[in-house]
């Protein structure tokens, strides 16, 4: 980017995600760590790391999605977890019943995903604040009834053995494989979502969520405008939840709880709510919280406490620091990070 002194001529590149030399540096070291981090994990022995990495890439996958509906768009929806669910059960479907290959299965898993976002927003969106959230809440009881009452989902018992996942004669059969391939889609969708919020569907979600009299008043058709919400952030969810039981070769109801859909919540608060930024640091902090304590609950010198109780710890700890952001950072992480830089560029003046 041409600049003279602090003063900047190209307001092209201005607008640009990445906009100078040392931001490329600095994205390009971040790049060369993530893309050595699972060697680094495997050399030194910590191969459950490696696992917890996968499993982190796709809740940020899922985060980002419900960060479409909630953080952009303003709608409150405590039933995210069960778009992830559908779309789990619908990739092992289609790969286990129709014979479907990972690379046909998983974009049609996502768009079966987001077509029942759209079932499920269409009379939900008809409500607001509370009433959205229940109605959105009962969702998630629905599609579990549905799934445990149907033979071709395998009942309570699930779908055990889901194909293994190829691409031609490429077979992604170990924990790095998988890394990889969810590393590429997580940081496809994290790019997605950034220039998401500066396009003009962008806006409107943002218009919709300060003030949709306004937005409406300005044009904005509110009502599509919500269901493209829904759409996008449920698509995401399928694709996380495509990428969850396929690394996982088995898909079972227990492994998705209405919790999940409130500790996403609690990313994006966080994370900070409408930021791709935030919602990604939401998701790495209350992840890396709990495979602390996983790892602290199995160490020699840890109390024997049952897992039980380490996950009720766990759970504690998860809402105290949920309610510690709302009391004192309602901006999330991100407001940190801008502060930050704020003060950065200012300095050595103080105002």
């Amino acid at each position: 980017m041409r600049t003279r002194g602090k003063i900047k001529l190209d307001y092209g590149r201005d607008m640009a995600l990445i906009q100078t030399r040392w931001q490329w540096t600095m994205l390009g070291i971040l790049l060369a760590l993530l893309a050595l981090l699972p060697h680094i994990l495997n050399w030194t022995g910590n191969r459950s790391w490696l696992t917890f990495l996968n499993f982190t890439l796709i809740t940020i996958i899922a985060v980002l999605g419900l960060n479409i509906i909630t953080g952009m768009a303003g709608q409150i929806s405590l039933g995210h977890s069960a778009f992830v669910m559908v779309g789990a059960y619908t990739v092992a479907i289609l790969m286990m019943k129709v014979n479907l290959p990972f690379w046909i299965a998983l974009p049609a898993s996502a768009l079966i995903t987001a077509v029942a976002g759209i079932l499920v927003g269409a009379p939900s969106l008809r409500l607001k604040g509370f009433y959205l959230a229940v109605a959105t809440f009962a969702f998630f009881f629905i599609a579990q009834y549905i799934i445990r009452s149907v033979d071709i989902t395998g009942g309570p018992h699930g779908l055990i053995g889901i194909p293994p996942t190829t691409f031609g004669n490429l077979r992604i059969k170990t924990d790095i494989d998988w890394y990889y391939l969810i590393l590429v889609l997580t940081v496809a969708f994290t790019v997605f979502s950034a220039n998401l919020t500066r396009s003009r569907l962008g806006r409107a979600f943002f218009a919709i969520r300060d003030n949709d009299i306004t937005a409406a008043s300005m044009g904005v058709n509110v009502y599509a405008t919500k269901l493209r919400a829904f759409f996008i952030g449920s698509l995401f969810a399928g694709v996380a939840g495509s990428l969850w039981s396929s690394y996982s070769t088995v898909v079972t109801l227990q492994q998705f709880i209405i919790w999940d859909s409130i500790w996403y919540l609690g990313m994006i608060v966080i994370g900070g709510g409408g930021s791709t930024a935030g919602a990604v640091l939401g998701g790495v902090f209350l992840k890396l919280i709990s495979q602390l304590l996983h790892v602290v609950s199995t160490a020699s010198w840890a109390p024997s406490l049952g897992s039980t109780t380490w996950i009720s710890t766990t759970y504690a700890l998860y809402g105290l620091i949920i309610v510690l952001f709302v009391s004192f950072q309602p901006y999330g992480l991100i407001s940190v990070w801008r502060k930050f830089k704020l003060r950065y560029k200012r300095w050595p003046f103080g105002y």
